[in-house]
């Protein structure tokens, strides 16, 4: 679903990779579940066009409906095959520890899927990681929530092979009719009906190592990542939640301060001032939000430059072009092309 002001949050086509996968093992036929969420189950490398959230939640209730399994999310992560894995996961497993691979992921997984907005709080007691999907429609998503956790700690229980010692896991669907699986797996309490999908662990597991840790590795693609993602752009905070409101605006009507900070439930004054402390502008601001929108859609869409210059409001390419240039040193399609050679 659209939202208002025309942005689809989306989850890379990787998630059709994974369901397909999962439904493959059991011997069922991926096309026809596909084609009921309104997906095509060979639309999975990375820059295929990216799929909107709600299809992807209706996949996985599709899915769990079609196998009979009221905790499909949870198996999928589970049982996740690896050698399936997105570029990020890659790179978050070459991490030397817990605490690299959950920061490495909340750095960039906003750059693949925009439909997913994550948070970590690694100085706290206890650290606490968050995934919520955005979405306006009422299509059911525990089994993509459970997913979204549950590949979490089984990632980090493979990383680390020692057990993972959750304190508490929260989802933000209500509480199924069917906890044990979940119980047995997480070993933890449990919530339901929560704001966040989140896990909580304790200080000292952030220093374990993974044991999947690759210096080498890790370095290349976070190298590689920070220059055709973030172009060294390490906002994390108050800029990056600005951004992600600044998206959700119609590109065609220029957002001001004053509606962002209405949509954010803060003022004006405090919306310019939370930016200075951080060392911008709001119109300063806009244009990351432009840049990075721009970013992710020649690196995870097929649309022509000519289109993502449309949905990014500029009227011509050629001025689209000319900003690209000023915010990234090279032209859009040549970024296009580098991106992908990585990809390849």
């Amino acid at each position: 679903m659209t939202t208002a002001g025309g942005y689809t949050p989306s989850l890379s086509p990787r998630f059709a990779a994974y369901v397909r996968d999962y439904l493959m093992d059991r011997g069922v036929d991926p096309a026809p579940v596909f084609s009921a969420s309104g997906l095509d189950y060979t639309n999975n490398e990375e820059y295929d066009t990216p799929l909107p959230v709600e299809r992807v939640g209706a996949l996985f209730e599709q899915a769990a409906a079609v196998t009979d399994n009221k905790t499909m999310g949870l198996s999928m992560g589970r049982d996740f095959h690896y050698e399936s894995s997105s570029l990020l996961i890659v790179a978050m497993l070459a991490a030397p520890s817990v605490a690299g691979g959950l920061a490495f992921l909340n750095q960039y997984d906003r750059y693949i899927d925009s439909g997913i907005e994550t948070s970590y709080q690694p100085n706290g007691q206890p650290v606490v990681f968050t995934a919520d999907l955005i979405h306006l429609g009422d299509i059911e998503m525990a089994q993509l929530n459970e997913y979204l956790i549950g590949f979490l700690v089984q990632t980090l229980l493979t990383a680390t092979r020692t057990t993972v010692p959750l304190l508490k896991v929260t989802f933000k669907h209500e509480e199924p009719d069917q906890t044990g699986a979940l119980k047995q797996f997480f070993s933890c309490p449990l919530e339901f009906g929560r704001e966040h999908n989140s896990i909580q662990l304790p200080a000292t597991f952030l220093e374990q190592p993974f044991l999947t840790s690759n210096k080498l590795l890790y370095r290349i693609l976070a190298n590689a990542m920070e220059t055709y993602f973030s172009m060294g752009d390490k906002t994390s905070g108050f800029v990056a939640t600005v951004c992600r409101q600044i998206m959700l605006e119609d590109p065609m009507v220029s957002p001001d301060s004053k509606r962002i900070a209405r949509e954010m439930g803060i003022s004006t004054r405090t919306l310019r001032r939370r930016l200075a402390d951080e060392g911008f502008t709001f119109n300063a601001a806009k244009n990351l939000a432009r840049e990075r929108r721009a970013k992710y859609l020649l690196a995870n869409s097929r649309a022509s430059l000519t289109e993502i210059a449309f949905e990014l409001g500029y009227s011509e390419l050629s001025a689209f072009s000319r900003a690209f240039r000023g915010w990234v040193g090279e032209t859009p399609q040549a970024y296009r092309d580098n991106i992908r050679a990585l990809l390849d």
